[in-house]
């Protein structure tokens, strides 16, 4: 049931919640004197952490299930009873989408909910031993299937068939040793004992020869055709690939390390390029994938033989050399395949014919030049400088000839010329956009206009990280690639080249223009219903106009727009609800809302809603009533909903209904009336409360409907059920929403144990009895002609005080089942008629369901309702809840007892059967002091704007039911009231 303050408190829990990112201790702890301090709005946090849960990334899953380990083990009951009942759900979700260290936190806290609270005085678990067990089995289930099938598929042995291949001098280790034997006998001597060295750190290890590299990278960018460079830069990196996938010994790492500190006091200077070279060393820049799976291997020969020539390159070259296989000899390596820099001849060559132009032209300097090299026939590339335009990323230039005869040479477009490397361009490709975005290293020119759509650029990222973020926090989601034709037509910002499609181009242009012309304005289909085509707009009164659209080939309203059931123009429904559609000046600002409380002006977005009373004479119900409405909504957490009276009327006199308003500090503002047709006539008014005696409720609550107003009516509704009937059926023609003043129903109590009966925490509810008297001298304070025991007002027990005790039967054995499940009871009841006038003073209603609730079982049983009534003797005779409670909800499970009177229950207790469980006590809070008629204030207001004609709490349907009930006890108990007020006629002067 939504509407109440648990739903306030629940929208804050859940922001609170979405915050909590990491296992951060302060916002747990404050999560959880939240829950506490929040106990009697238990079963709404429960729910929105349960859902947080589900819903979160798998990452932030295990913070948000401490926050309920930690409330289950401080808080304790209700929390353990409300999350304990989908704890299994919950806990098997996040296990199985957790990593293997998260699951292992969770196998801990699990262990934990097996025992009881840390420093609890109670003995038992934190959770009951079913749910727990339901999850260790689960577990179990889970952890034999994965070991069968581990059985069932074996791993292959990593070093299933190179045993043989093993030298002995080299000890084989399988992945994830961490003790060794030492593979160096011949130098035990020299080698300290284990407890005396210090370990190497295999992480600063690596960090060095990450800058080795670094410095290499640099070097050998600098100087691309410098074999020295070559050879340093290759053997770093297989160096770093075996730290990486091999383990090592310490032995083996001390002797790396001892290398690796000379080089990096002794690193040689960058040398000057040099493009004559004798015969350089071709450095293998790559592993054949075929063989990159071997470095996992173990090496095959001591580490130590590979440091005896002093130098690092030596021993990657072995070690290279030692993971290359042999070719045959029969098949020796192509020549065309290996190509080499040819040597310089000694012979003066003819100067490139392409070099001399362009010195002639003055794009090289003038000067003797080089010795040439001679090209190969196929322009292949020098082997090392694959890994050219890599480096040249980390800021290396090449040199400027090499740049300037890349960008002046034509590249003939042919597949057999693109499959030419040609690293020049690569590089000229950088220089000229060397603005490069840091997170998807898209390149931007070194221009105003280029730093500009750089900025877009940045701009469009921080839009799109901050979607995904809001996106997490709601749910998990799968982000699909789009097809060919939408990523063609798509544009990133800042866009500016690459083909446009017309198409898209001029859908584009004219949206745009439209735009700037005019926004569009929302518009619904006219309906087909001649009814409907005459229904005003419940704001405004006004007809909707109906107008052809050539676009849509139908008849449409424009300015209208649907929400539920009913239709406003779309510029009242803005201005009621802050929206941000466009203000009619034609129009006023009347808040379709319903009726309500404020002394300050409402939060923004919030609906003020303007009330009208209907008061024959002053009563407790117009009293409390007003009381409740003037107390500020913030007290109850109510901040999108605000109540403001605006018209009081009495049919005796104006004078009275001005007494009405000074006497409660109502709003000088407020309209008295001295007749009703007057106040329901007020263009002011959204919703009239009628507060006038039963007898009147036909006539007044007609009268209101007619006029175009939302009623709220207490209870009961009518005299009888064909009156109730007939204001129904007004009010559903009219699109107009009535609702029966029940207020108890929207008790946060109330509505908590409406759902623990649908959970089924006390099983099937098989029995339930409500007492609702008072104990009185009925001659002396009631009379004769009191509305309580006047008959011609429909005065008695029944209509007034039994109303309440019905409630209670029907909201817990009708209410909670599903709608097809619902059906009228049989009716036995007994009455016993006040002397003086006839009006009923005691009556006892049995009520025969035909099912029970929650009838899950294949053969549901047939439930009990016992409803009691007296004015002359007491449920609570001292007035302190000495005699019990007032209302008991019997289960085969256990039961549930609500103590206060049970128009205004105060608490209830939850006793299990025998053996289940504690008893467990929640206790109601009415904030502000008020009575807790607000609530359903609140529900008229949040049900008119949302459209509905009918509150989920108080159906049309089940007032009927009720009202049915209440007219057979009367037939049985032989009560009749004068015609005139049983009457269906209307309009009549009573």
């Amino acid at each position: 049931m939504s509407g109440l303050v648990s739903d306030e408190i629940a929208e804050d829990y859940k922001s609170s919640l979405e915050d909590l990112t990491s296992n951060d201790g302060i916002q747990i702890r404050t999560l959880t004197v939240i829950a506490k301090e929040n106990t009697e709005h238990a079963m709404a946090i429960s729910r929105v952490l349960e859902n947080h849960i589900r819903s979160t990334p798998p990452q932030q899953k295990l913070p948000a299930l401490y926050v309920a380990d930690s409330i289950a083990k401080n808080v304790g009951s209700p929390y353990t009873l409300f999350l304990g009942r989908n704890m299994y759900q919950t806990f098997m979700n996040v296990y199985t989408l957790v990593d293997s260290n998260t699951r292992r936190k969770l196998d801990e806290m699990l262990n934990t909910w097996k025992q009881p609270a840390p420093g609890s005085l109670d003995t038992r678990p934190v959770f009951p031993p079913d749910i727990t067990r339901n999850i260790e089995s689960a577990l179990i289930k889970a952890r034999t299937a994965a070991l069968q099938h581990q059985q069932a598929h074996p791993q292959p042995e990593i070093n299933r068939g190179r045993a043989n291949g093993t030298p002995t001098g080299w000890s084989s280790t399988t992945h994830g040793a961490r003790n060794q034997q030492n593979p160096y006998p011949g130098h035990s001597t020299s080698t300290p004992p284990p407890n005396q060295r210090q370990d190497i750190d295999l992480h600063h290890l690596n960090r060095d020869v990450d800058g080795l590299i670094a410095a290499a990278k640099i070097d050998f960018a600098n100087s691309p055709f410098n074999p020295a460079c070559q050879q340093r830069l290759k053997a770093l990196v297989d160096l770093q690939a075996i730290l990486q996938r091999q383990q090592l010994s310490q032995d083996q790492l001390q002797l790396v390390r001892n290398q690796v500190s000379q080089l990096a006091a002794s690193r040689p200077p960058s040398a000057a390029p040099n493009p004559v070279a004798s015969a350089p060393v071709v450095p293998q820049m790559s592993t054949p994938p075929a063989q990159s799976a071997q470095l996992a291997q173990p090496v095959s020969q001591p580490l130590q033989q590979l440091l005896n020539p002093g130098t690092l390159a030596e021993l990657i070259k072995a070690t290279a050399s030692r993971q290359q296989p042999t070719p045959p000899p029969a098949m020796p390596l192509p020549l065309p395949q290996m190509p080499q820099i040819p040597q310089q001849s000694s012979t003066p060559q003819p100067e490139n014919p392409l070099i001399a132009a362009l010195r002639a032209r003055g794009l090289l300097p003038s000067g003797p030049a080089p010795p040439s090299l001679t090209p190969s026939a196929s322009s292949t590339p020098v082997p090392g400088t694959a890994t050219l335009p890599y480096f040249m990323s980390n800021g290396a230039h090449p040199p400027q000839s090499l740049n300037q005869a890349a960008n002046t040479s034509g590249v003939p477009m042919t597949t057999a010329s693109m499959k030419i490397p040609r690293f020049g361009l690569v590089v000229s490709l950088y220089d000229s956009r060397p603005n490069r975005c840091g997170t998807c290293g898209r390149r931007f020119f070194a221009t105003e206009k280029g730093k500009e759509m750089k900025a877009r650029h940045l701009d469009w990222h921080f839009k799109t990280n901050q979607r995904m973020t809001e996106s997490s926090r709601r749910a998990q989601n799968r982000s699909w690639y789009v097809d060919e034709r939408d990523w063609i037509k798509s544009r990133e910002a800042g866009d500016e080249n690459g083909a446009t499609d017309p198409q898209a181009t001029a859908e584009g242009a004219a949206g745009d223009e439209s735009a700037k012309q005019e926004p569009s304005k929302p518009w619904i289909r006219a309906p087909n219903d001649a009814t409907l085509r005459n229904t005003p707009c419940p704001i405004c009164q006004e007809k909707f106009e109906s107008t052809w659209s050539e676009d849509v080939q139908d008849w449409i309203w424009q300015d209208a727009t649907k929400v539920g059931p009913r239709m406003y123009h779309a510029s009242c429904y803005a201005e009621v609800t802050k929206g941000p559609a466009p203000a009619r000046q034609t129009r006023t600002s009347t808040p379709d809302s319903v009726l309500g409380k404020r002394k300050a002006e409402p939060p923004a977005g919030s609906p003020k809603v303007r009330s009208i009373y209907m008061s024959k004479q002053t009563s407790i119900d117009s009293s409390a009533f007003t009381k409740d409405l003037l107390i500020d909504p913030s007290v109850r957490d109510a901040s999108d909903v605000a109540h403001q009276i605006v018209a009081v009327a009495s049919s005796s006199s104006k004078a009275k209904a001005e007494q009405f308003i000074a006497a409660r500090g109502i709003n000088t503002a407020c309209s008295a009336y001295g007749d009703y047709e007057a106040l329901v006539a007020d263009p002011n008014v959204d919703v009239i409360y009628v507060a006038t005696p039963h007898s009147h409720h036909y006539q007044n609550v007609r009268l209101a409907l007619e006029a175009g107003k939302h009623v709220l009516c207490e209870k009961a509704f009518t005299v009888n059920a064909a009156q109730t009937k007939i204001l129904i059926d007004i009010a559903h023609k009219k699109n107009l929403f009535l609702m029966e003043a029940v207020w108890t129903r929207y008790f946060p109590l109330s509505i908590q144990i409406r759902e623990l009966i649908q959970r089924g925490e006390i099983g099937e509810v098989l029995r339930v009895l409500a007492d609702t008297s008072f104990g009185d001298d009925v001659e002396e304070k009631w009379g004769t002609t009191h509305r309580m025991v006047n008959p011609d007002l429909a005065g008695g027990a029944l209509l007034d005080l039994g109303i309440y005790s019905l409630t209670w039967v029907f909201q817990t054995l009708y209410h909670t089942l599903p709608k097809e499940q619902r059906k009228p009871p049989t009716v036995s009841s007994q009455m016993t008629p006040y002397h003086l006038t006839g009006a009923d003073e005691s009556t006892t209603v049995l009520l025969n369901f035909p099912t029970s609730t929650p009838s899950n079982g294949p053969h549901p049983h047939q439930s009990h309702g016992v409803a009691m009534t007296n004015i002359r003797v007491s449920a609570d005779p001292d007035e302190k809840g000495s005699s019990g409670p007032s209302i008991r909800i019997q289960g085969i499970k256990g039961e549930i007892q609500v103590y206060g009177p049970p128009f205004r229950p105060e608490r209830y207790r939850i006793i299990p059967k025998k053996g289940a469980g504690e008893i467990r006590e929640v206790q109601g809070s009415f904030p502000g002091k008020g009575h807790g008629m607000y609530w359903e204030a609140d529900e008229v207001a949040r049900c008119l704007r949302d459209g509905k004609l009918e509150s989920e709490g108080m159906p049309w349907e089940e007032s009927i039911v009720i009202m049915e009930v209440m007219d057979e006890v009367r037939k049985q108990g032989g009560l009749t009231y004068p015609q005139q007020i049983e009457s269906t006629d209307y309009p009549l002067q009573l």
